[in-house]
């Protein structure tokens, strides 16, 4: 192009980008002269907006002076392009997001004609947002997609407008309400905003101002999800992002990263760092809850997920009565901790079963009741001396079996002896009787058998000669 022509496209441009801005501090102006009427607060939200206008003219004005008047700099990459454009945009997500609190927050006490004013500043600022693209656009490849950018608005506003006014609010579940997120921006504007949005949709939010912070925030609290700007000083949010994903899955602690760079390769290069979701700058506010709902309420139903698994896995190797492991579980262990001992060189172990004696007795004297209260009584013991790593449950019945890591035979003895004392001494009261039994027990070491079948069927034999040999005893060996 033509240095002539490229003179009229950027002077179009400029054109484009001071009338809005123009037209911004005019309206915001003309709102504070009148706003005696408000209270501190909202006279504040009105300084807020000047206050971004002011600083979105400087620096259009120093990028312009830099890039286009004097041409000290060229944009010569993506990345450079993004940058312009994050610095350009910043004020004007102010302008947007006080804009929109004043209208969600203050509705009521807002005078009409002044929330019309707010309403269009929030149309202007959009029209600023997309001189901004221009200007970034025509510096990176030197041509000017006017036309083709207002043929596509207008089709697009025509499209939406044959739909009328949408009423539409988002309802927070309650699973996620009050949940914690941590907003990371070294922008307090940017921060102020999202926090009081998020914070109207029943979300407790924190801030942090540098990626330094952020990190020792996540390290000794917990958060349910990081609202993360890409470009701040020191630690910036792509190296908070990977520090986050050492610690955290992006199902345990998500991540939305919040930035003006709203090119394909960024976002996806964001993604590919282990964000879950994307925000451009400025945010809207209904895309901002809605994603940020969005997310949390994926969050919230993965975790029910692994709360459902977790108890069906528990149920399912849980003996229902007694809360111990059952027959499946049980055995399951007893396979795995044979099999590591030849392939894993782990040392022997013994494997004891036991049961309580004449319990069809206990049965038939006392009814089954009582006999659930023994059963309960005698695991109770059981759990109380064999401690973990060790494995106990229940087989089936009145019978038990215990997987004791130690082949020390003197070991063995002690804790069958103990197990043995402890049940004989307990009296259960059951419907004002006590009720005593004994247990009888086999031992037998993995070092003595070629398979686990061969292991049980040792430790039954063994149980089978105390039975036989008066009961209330355990035998670690054939007698």
């Amino acid at each position: 192009m033509s240095s002539k022509k490229e003179k009229i496209v950027l002077t179009q441009i400029k054109q484009d980008f001071t009338t809005p801005v123009d037209a911004i501090s005019d309206y915001i102006n003309l709102i504070i002269d009148g706003s005696d009427v408000y209270d501190d607060e909202i006279s504040d939200e009105f300084q807020n907006i000047k206050k971004s206008a002011k600083t979105l003219r400087v620096n259009f004005n120093d990028a312009f002076s830099e890039y286009a008047d004097t041409k000290r700099k060229t944009i010569s990459n993506d990345e450079e392009a993004s940058i312009l454009r994050h610095d350009l945009r910043t004020p004007l997500n102010g302008i947007i997001g006080y804009s929109e609190i004043l209208l969600e927050d203050f509705e009521d006490d807002i005078e009409e004609s002044h929330a019309e004013d707010i309403n269009h500043i929030i149309g202007l600022a959009k029209e600023v947002e997309g001189a901004i693209a221009r200007f970034v656009d025509f510096l990176k490849d030197g041509t000017d997609k006017t036309s083709e950018s207002l043929a596509e608005n207008e089709s697009a506003e025509n499209l939406f407008s044959s739909l009328g006014k949408i009423d539409y609010k988002l309802e927070i579940i309650d699973e996620i309400k009050q949940s914690r997120i941590l907003v990371v921006d070294d922008i307090k504007t940017n921060c102020d905003v999202l926090k009081r949005r998020l914070e109207n949709n029943t979300f407790l939010v924190e801030v942090s101002m540098s990626g330094k912070d952020a990190l020792e925030k996540i390290a000794k609290e917990k958060f349910d999800l990081v609202l993360l700007d890409v470009l701040m000083p020191e630690v910036n949010g792509l190296e908070v992002l990977i520090k986050i994903r050492e610690e955290y899955s992006a199902d345990k602690l998500p991540v939305i990263m919040v930035s003006s760079f709203d090119d394909v390769e960024s976002i996806s290069k964001c993604i590919q760092l282990g964000a879950s979701d994307y925000l451009p700058k400025p945010v809207n506010s209904t895309i901002l809850t809605q994603k940020v709902a969005s997310t949390l309420e994926r969050k919230s139903l993965r975790e029910r997920e692994e709360q459902l698994l977790s108890e069906l896995h528990r149920q399912a190797i849980t003996d229902e009565m007694t809360g111990v492991p059952n027959r499946r579980y049980v055995f399951e262990q007893l396979e795995r901790s044979f099999d590591d001992i030849e392939k894993n060189s782990k040392e022997h172990f013994a494997t004891a079963i036991f049961d309580i004696d004449h319990f069809k007795n206990v049965n038939d004297t006392y009814g089954h009741a009582a006999g659930d209260e023994i059963i309960k009584k005698v695991c109770n013991l059981a759990t109380s001396i064999i401690k973990s790593p060790n494995i106990f449950g229940r087989i089936g019945g009145e019978e038990f079996l215990a997987v004791i890591f130690n082949d020390s035979e003197n070991h063995l003895q002690q804790i069958c002896e103990k197990i043995r004392t402890s049940v004989e001494k307990e009296e259960t009261l059951f419907d004002n009787q006590k009720i005593s039994v004994t247990l009888s027990g086999g031992v037998c070491f993995s070092n003595e058998s070629s398979s686990v079948s061969d292991l049980v069927n040792k430790a039954d034999e063994r149980l089978y000669l105390a039975k036989k040999n008066g009961r209330n005893k355990f035998y670690l060996k054939e007698e």
